[in-house]
């Protein structure tokens, strides 16, 4: 289930090659027509696979200058761990004040908020082909016998000897923090920046990106990107004079790319008078891929930048072409950054607080109590709108309970 069709039950079928019409804006696979200029880099078509190269396009400046900003700071960056990774963080506000990269992007805030795939993609080709050139020149080093100059240049942007994933641009501290509530329809494909708790967890699945066909007529190969996991089937074999419209899809070929991917619910914060009366708190789903799956945990505060997209709703499953127009927005995430893990830079020794005398007196008041249950009940995960029956049995299993003993062993904690 996992190639393409496993993410109906969590989010309104998107991704399902039943519902194709249903899960939002159709992508047909197009032909992207081919440059005749040499293109300098290799990974080009993995990034921007849409876009055809050409020396004096938006997108080749934004890769040049991205590559000598990362060059420029080469020396803070652990390769080893990015190429692990497969993502680097950038600061946003490092990239805006860079004064290099502002004179060869003057609108780069504008570009990564209203264009964020693209300008992060470009980031990525930059880094990527950094990686390549300075291992190409590490090796060259060795092969030498002695030290080599790791400056990179135009003879080091050859194709890589080893296999390099597809690296990915996190980037955190962006900034203005937008409202749950004002994430509407005029933020469809914009980057913003969101808070919140997160409520729910999904699994994690395998999420394919690309897949290769097989012609049933003349047993050919066909590659096809499927942006954001929605399932689609090749038009017509490339092959010439083969006219067969009908694949088979090969999911064990080498061609074929997958990619780990989570939901997460997040909902928003309702503290420091934020909370509006007569309402539930809102909550937002938003999926994770790559390095960021397993980057929370229920009841964690999180700070999410994300690109907010779209896919289809369960009320546009009817007859009629108006439900069929009905979609649903969600997030898809950049960079999570969890206050439990940035809470403190090493490991902590162990609990420590401090205790005023007004604290005392309150523990004294909490004692004295004759409800105290109802008091801890509402104490638990207070970010976490209602759920009083889950969290009176949650208290009751941390408080209450005695050990079990079977097969000679003790049995453990009352709450996994």
């Amino acid at each position: 289930r996992g190639w393409g069709r496993g993410r109906g039950q969590y989010r309104g079928g998107r991704g399902s090659a039943n519902h194709s019409s249903d899960s939002g804006p159709s992508r047909q696979p197009h032909l992207v027509q081919t440059s005749l200029v040499e293109c300098p880099y290799p990974a080009w078509r993995t990034y921007l696979p849409d876009e055809a190269y050409s020396t004096g396009s938006s997108m080749a400046t934004k890769v040049k200058a991205f590559k000598e900003y990362f060059q420029s700071h080469v020396q803070e960056y652990d390769l080893e761990d990015i190429e692990l990774k497969g993502s680097l963080a950038v600061d946003y506000t490092a990239l805006l004040a860079d004064l290099a990269l502002q004179a060869a992007i003057p609108d780069l805030a504008s570009e990564l908020r209203n264009h964020p795939e693209t300008t992060l993609a470009c980031a990525a080709l930059a880094l990527h082909t950094l990686i390549t050139s300075l291992d190409a020149a590490r090796e060259e080093g060795k092969e030498g016998g002695g030290e080599h100059d790791t400056t990179v240049t135009s003879d080091l942007l050859a194709p890589p000897t080893f296999n390099l994933p597809r690296l990915y641009i996190r980037l955190y501290n962006y900034e203005p923090v937008t409202p749950l509530k004002s994430v509407k329809a005029p933020l469809y494909g914009k980057c913003v920046c969101v808070q919140g708790t997160v409520v729910r967890v999904s699994n994690i699945k395998p999420l394919v990106t690309k897949m290769a066909f097989q012609c049933n007529l003349c047993q050919g190969i066909v590659e096809i990107s499927l942006p954001d996991g929605k399932y689609t089937l090749p038009t017509k074999c490339l092959t010439e004079d083969c006219r067969g419209k009908m694949f088979t899809p090969l999911r064990s070929s080498p061609l074929t790319l997958t990619t780990d991917w989570q939901t997460i619910r997040v909902q928003e914060l309702t503290g420091d008078g934020r909370r509006e009366a007569g309402r539930i708190p809102r909550t937002i789903e938003c999926e994770l891929t790559a390095d960021l799956v397993d980057s929370c945990i229920p009841g964690d505060l999180v700070t999410i930048a994300a690109i907010v997209k779209a896919t289809g709703s369960d009320e546009g499953r009817g007859r009629s072409a108006r439900d069929k127009c009905m979609f649903l927005l969600y997030l898809h995430a950049v960079s999570v950054s969890n206050s439990k893990g940035s809470s403190s830079g090493g490991v902590a020794s162990g609990p420590h607080m401090e205790f005023s005398t007004k604290d005392y007196y309150a523990i004294e008041e909490i004692q004295g109590d004759k409800n105290v249950f109802k008091l801890i009940v509402g104490s638990l995960c207070p970010a976490i709108y209602g759920h009083e029956m889950v969290k009176a049995g949650l208290v009751l299993g941390l408080f209450g309970g005695s050990q079990k003993y079977a097969d000679n062993q003790v049995g453990g904690g009352h709450v996994a």
